[in-house]
């Protein structure tokens, strides 16, 4: 008899399945059975044989019986978030879709459930926690952009708050059709309890369309974030993602991309913050299954206090993606003695004419140039802020969107003001 982890904790999910997966639920079918994958995966608090979350420690997720909305008796959407007004925004509150704005928006088409590939690009098996959103989504969120598409951007802004400890599952499923470009902006606002989010986000890029995904995750000492991004790239299509992580108490940012189509090609771009104790996780994986694709991970860590971070980049090259380009590079500042990162860049190649390279690095703010800075009169508080701020612009200035890049240059000069080479 197999004994499963955290026996408590799943029989809580359990009971939470039985009171809210509803007979007449248009995808209960795939909740049951991604249900079943996770009581066998369960949740990551063992880092034995577990790569991905060994180096986190996990194990407040198991220790709180988190609770759906409806448990909670928050039916309304009371709470907002205080944050620079976004328009075509999608709002999800609470882990539950408005998507009024779909209706009003020319080139939007909402998907019915029988042209819906739930599950096709977020592979339950790959993790618990894909599993967990698959088993208690509320209502996914499912879309294609069409050719008649024509804002400057498409946003979507999840945010919320409860009196209890809440679970949320926002589920996205967004088909981009041949030729249409377009800015999908991603903002998450934190609340000030304790919540765990688990959102899994699929897009799917047809030919030749080109997607610009830029995110932003607003931590706070009591939020659990964990973001998974799934991308199947078709042929000719771009890709490009540029993420800003600020500290969450534990939190995950998860991309895995497919390139099954030739001439594809993806750029990942990422800086997370870690402050106090907060855990953070930056997990990429790309896949070149086809000639001719190129790839580009780059990524940018600052740690502070006592928190920790883990970078775990891989470039998985099969037998017939001859001709591919990819490239890997994380790169870390750690800011005082406490702040700790392990860094796992890594290359497994099956074809033999390619181009693929990695590499890593962590160090501290340069001494040099901090006493070139002090010796020309700027005390060494505000030149750490300066050589950090220059660190962290080269991933935030390629945030696509102006408006949406200045809610990452905020948070920067709140947090900037705090740090010290110490």
């Amino acid at each position: 008899m197999k004994v499963f982890p955290n026996i408590e904790n799943l029989q809580h999910y359990q009971d939470l399945k039985d009171q809210t997966v509803k007979s007449s639920d248009k995808f209960g079918e795939f909740k049951r059975q991604s249900f079943k994958t996770f009581l066998e995966k369960g949740l990551p608090v063992s880092g034995k044989g577990n790569e991905r979350w060994k180096y986190l420690d996990l194990r407040s997720l198991v220790k709180t019986k988190y609770k759906l909305l409806e448990d909670l008796n928050k039916t309304d959407n009371k709470f907002s978030p205080d944050v620079i007004f976004l328009q075509n925004a999608i709002s999800i509150v609470n882990g539950q879709v408005d998507s009024k704005i779909l209706s009003s928006m020319k080139g939007i088409k909402v998907l019915e459930v029988d042209e819906i590939d739930i599950g096709g690009v977020a592979d339950n098996n790959e993790d618990g926690m894909i599993a967990l959103n698959s088993s208690f989504f509320i209502e996914p969120l499912c879309f294609r952009i069409t050719e008649d598409f024509n804002y400057a951007n498409l946003n979507i802004v999840f945010s919320g708050d409860s009196e209890g400890q809440r679970l949320d599952c926002p589920r996205l499923f967004i088909e981009i059709d041949s030729g249409v470009e377009v800015t999908i902006n991603e903002l998450h606002v934190s609340p000030s309890a304790d919540v765990l989010k688990v959102s899994v986000l699929e897009i799917i890029l047809q030919e030749g369309s080109k997607v610009l995904h830029n995110i932003v995750v607003n931590g706070s000492k009591y939020s659990k974030d964990f973001l998974f991004t799934r991308i199947s790239q078709n042929k000719n299509s771009y890709f490009k993602s540029v993420s800003y992580s600020d500290a969450p108490s534990l939190g995950a940012n998860d991309i895995k991309v497919c390139m099954n189509g030739e001439y594809s090609e993806c750029d990942l771009r990422g800086l997370y913050f870690t402050t106090g104790s907060s855990q953070f996780n930056t997990h990429v994986v790309v896949d070149h299954n086809v000639p001719y694709t190129k790839s580009n991970q780059f990524y940018k860590g600052i740690l502070t206090d006592n928190s920790r971070a883990v970078f775990s980049g891989k470039i998985l090259v099969k037998r017939d993606a001859q001709k591919t380009y990819a490239t890997q590079k994380d790169l870390n500042l750690l800011m005082s003695k406490g702040a700790e990162i392990d860094t796992k860049p890594s290359l497994e190649i099956y074809a033999d004419d390619v181009e693929c390279f990695h590499g890593a690095t962590a160090g501290h703010v340069d001494e040099n140039t901090l006493y070139y800075m002090m010796s020309r009169g700027i005390d060494k508080d505000r030149a750490t802020q300066i050589l950090v701020r220059g660190f962290a612009d080269e991933i935030i200035n390629d945030i696509s969107d102006k408006s949406f890049r200045k809610i990452a240059v905020e948070q920067i000069d709140k947090i900037l003001p705090s740090l010290s080479f110490q």
